[in-house]
């Protein structure tokens, strides 16, 4: 007992040790073509990270004011530069923009979203740009939205004939409610031609809690985020969770997409945006979708509908 007490014991500090002279020895060696913007210096393998405190916003805010529109933290052993300006932002973000339109990986786009195959956090590219022309020409766009205005009517006619049920019943009508299941069904209907909430039942209940869980388990402070060379211990077993959950997931999209091929045939003439994805896999460069790719856009839809629904639940 004393024997495996000491062995412990002196493997973790061989590892304390092992990753603290790998940061002093990255850091006397590392040497950056240009400077970084002025920033707080924070502290070693952790960075500004304890600086941030309670409110990041606030706190970010402040420092704005000290090192300047535009600054460079060392969020644990990663490198980040904050725009604190409308000016400094449009840098970044239109004048700059295909300098800075890759997002770093982190955990929850490694696990939740098909190791960031979805249109939020995959790569500028063929693959992302066939995404978005797919995305904008039959869910998004203009000419788009005319062509389903036909089912906002339907479910707005649903909608109000619930109302009516419940007045008649003597039952209350919650309004926020009853706009956030329209929307849902809206969408349901444009992505796979069917609605998501046809009753309250507990199907829908089940995939309401796991988009909650979806947004916790992304919104988590992952210390593996910010020292990779960690991440793979998992300290917090955030990551498992997230494994556990995207599996949840699949399991859900893949009855989905069964089902919805399966019955192809009967929407010949009035084609959801699923049929057009299915039907256009492959652009004119060769770019082609794989399933998962499929999979991680819908994701997407699916969690930006319920998210609109549990925004508008809290009013």
């Amino acid at each position: 007992m004393l024997l495996h007490t000491f062995l412990l014991r002196e493997g973790l500090v061989a590892v304390l040790l092992f990753f603290i002279t790998r940061y002093f020895i990255h850091s006397l060696f590392r040497k950056s073509s240009r400077p970084f913007p002025p920033g707080p210096r924070g502290w070693p393998l952790i960075g500004a990270l304890p600086l941030l405190g309670n409110m990041p916003h606030v706190t970010l805010a402040k420092m704005a004011k000290k090192y300047g529109p535009v600054m460079h933290l060392k969020m644990g052993t990663c490198d980040m530069v904050v725009a604190s300006t409308p000016d400094a932002a449009r840098a970044f973000l239109k004048t700059l923009d295909l300098n800075f339109s890759n997002r770093p990986p982190n955990a929850g786009a490694t696990h939740l979203a098909y190791n960031a195959q979805d249109m939020v956090f995959a790569d500028y590219g063929p693959r992302w740009k066939l995404l978005r022309k797919l995305s904008n020409l039959h869910m998004l766009g203009g000419k788009a939205l005319d062509d389903w205005s036909n089912v906002r009517n339907v479910e707005l006619g649903h909608m109000l004939r619930a109302m009516c049920d419940s007045s008649r019943k003597g039952e209350a009508v919650v309004v926020p409610e009853m706009l956030t299941y329209a929307m849902a069904n809206m969408i349901g209907q444009v992505i796979l031609n069917r609605r998501v909430f046809v009753t309250k039942g507990s199907e829908s209940n089940e995939f309401k809690d796991m988009v909650v869980e979806l947004m916790t388990s992304a919104g988590f402070f992952n210390i593996g985020d910010f020292i990779p060379s960690i991440a793979w211990m998992d300290l917090q077993g955030i990551e498992s969770g997230m494994k556990k959950l995207h599996k949840k997931f699949d399991v859900l999209l893949t009855k989905m997409m069964e089902e919805h091929i399966a019955t192809s045939h009967e929407r010949k003439s009035k084609p959801d945006f699923l049929d057009v994805i299915m039907a256009n896999r492959e652009n004119s460069d060769g770019e082609r979708l794989s399933i998962t790719n499929i999979k991680a856009l819908l994701l997407v839809y699916l969690f930006t509908t319920f998210l609109i629904i549990l925004l508008f639940s809290n009013f």
